[in-house]
């Protein structure tokens, strides 16, 4: 799964000085070893029967990385928990990590548009140091690439190689050029004539030009580091993948040669390797490789195949080479059903001025939104009732601690931990950027400023005119002004 080698890069380098060891091993690319040796205070302390050390925020979050990288998404999810409860009196720090975490656990889940919104807030925090800002720069561009947008991933590539250039670290822009390699090959595999009723990609491809090599490109990196062996076991890898693409068989001997030196991390990861054989085979036009491929693919996530718009394509793909039409038409069906999933709740767009409160508590409640996801499960309902409320004036903190039957006390701590913001504050937000987004909407006549607000909420002008300013650093008036239509 080729989010895994940049998420491991990235882990690698954020610990590279408080955690050594465990950075060397995940660079080897052994996760089985890099967890050990962050575990191995608590290990040694059951051996000799002393009290454990307590972990800090560091270990426990190096932890939830590699249980991540490990498959392992629940074990994960309690370790990033357990990390953000100490740090969560910073709240700029808890805003970051938990944009993080929430981030590079929904995108190696698959829940790309609530990586994309993670990431997001992490490249918009001021306060974000360079090398946060890298990390979700490179995030954003991975979410990008699997819903085939290709434009938005390259410009996302731009801005983190502008950041690497100014790094002490080298490897952040040798990363960077591995990835724009990735997206380089990858591409070249879906532009296939082979594949042109790969409709999810074909649409992409024609919309920017990509197949004519319109996209902008990196310049190579001018740092010099020596690459991690995890970093050039995936350059060896794609090498083969674009061959076989290209038409020379050989290459998928070079390849499953490579896989097998290599060896895989988890069966998600012998999954996604599977895949990108596939589809360069189909791409090559070696039919009968992309059909061995599945014959022999061990069971996976069922969840990962069922919803995998690459895997289902290649399933039908097959099917029909194979002369049986009824299982490629049921095939197709699922890929062209799952394609239109992902486009309407995967892909985040801008919200449109007339998008009911009804229809964004829907889409929190389907995971869509980044703030649901990092929210504690037991407490998303809170928030749910937020975004189902947030044109009530009276919405507080109490109602919402009433409407869970807890203290506000509770309700406060939650969301500081989870967030870094009281919900009174969330609340704030929420009504601030739905004005926002209201009046620089480009349907319809210029809205009046106060019965917009009235819609979210904020029947007060002194509350609106001085909440407002403080939040954009422009008045409502500006705000249209300075974006006319």
């Amino acid at each position: 799964m080729y989010p895994t080698v940049y998420m491991a890069l990235l882990s690698a380098l954020k610990f590279r000085h408080l955690l050594p060891r465990y950075s060397a091993a995940i660079l080897d690319g052994d996760f089985s070893r890099a967890y050990c040796t962050v575990d191995d205070a608590a290990e040694t302390a059951a051996r000799t029967g002393a009290k454990p050390r307590e972990r800090g925020n560091d270990e426990l979050t190096a932890l939830a990385d590699v249980s991540l990288l490990l498959d392992e998404a629940e074990k994960a999810e309690e370790y990033y928990h357990r990390a953000q409860k100490r740090i969560w009196k910073s709240d700029q720090q808890l805003r970051v990590q938990s944009c993080r975490n929430t981030g590079w656990s929904a995108l190696m889940l698959g829940r790309l548009s609530v990586a994309q919104r993670s990431f997001g807030r992490i490249a918009s925090e001021v306060e974000a140091q360079a090398e946060e800002r890298i990390g979700a720069y490179i995030g954003m561009a991975l979410a990008h690439h699997q819903l085939a947008q290709q434009q938005a991933a390259d410009d996302a590539l731009m801005e983190a190689a502008e950041l690497a250039d100014t790094c002490d670290e080298p490897r952040y822009r040798l990363m960077i050029d591995l990835l724009g390699q990735e997206f380089d090959v990858r591409l070249k595999v879906r532009a296939a004539r082979a594949l042109n009723d790969h409709a999810f990609w074909q649409s992409a491809l024609a919309a920017t030009s990509l197949a004519a090599n319109a996209r902008r490109r990196l310049e190579p990196a001018s740092a010099i580091a020596p690459r991690p062996a995890i970093q050039a076991r995936r350059s060896e890898e794609l090498v083969p993948l674009e061959r076989l693409a290209g038409g020379e068989r050989h290459a998928s001997a070079q390849l499953l040669a490579a896989r097998a030196r290599h060896g895989a991390a988890s069966p998600r990861h012998v999954f996604h390797a599977n895949l990108d054989l596939m589809l360069a085979a189909l791409a090559g036009g070696f039919d009968d490789i992309a059909a061995d491929v599945i014959d022999r693919m061990p069971p996976g996530h069922l969840e990962e195949q069922r919803r995998n718009v690459d895997y289902l394509y290649c399933l039908a793909k097959v099917a029909a080479l194979r002369g049986n039409a009824e299982q490629a038409l049921k095939f197709y069906a699922r890929y062209t059903a799952e394609a239109l999933r992902c486009l309407r709740t995967e892909t985040p767009s801008l919200r449109a001025a007339h998008t009911t409160t009804r229809q964004r508590a829907n889409a929190a409640g389907a995971g869509s939104d980044d703030v649901n996801a990092r929210l504690p499960a037991k407490y998303r309902r809170a928030y749910r009732f937020i975004v189902e409320n947030i044109d009530r004036e009276d919405l507080t903190t109490r109602a919402v601690a009433a409407e869970l039957n807890v203290t506000m006390r509770t309700i406060q701590l939650v969301f500081k931990r989870a967030l870094g913001v009281t919900p009174c504050a969330l609340i704030r937000s929420m009504r601030l950027e739905g004005i926002r987004d209201e009046l620089l909407a480009e349907h319809g006549p210029a809205p009046s400023v106060f019965d917009t607000a009235a819609r979210w909420g904020v029947k007060s002008r002194s509350t609106l005119s001085k909440g407002y300013r403080k939040y954009f650093d422009e008045s409502p008036s500006e705000t249209i002004v300075a974006h006319a239509r």
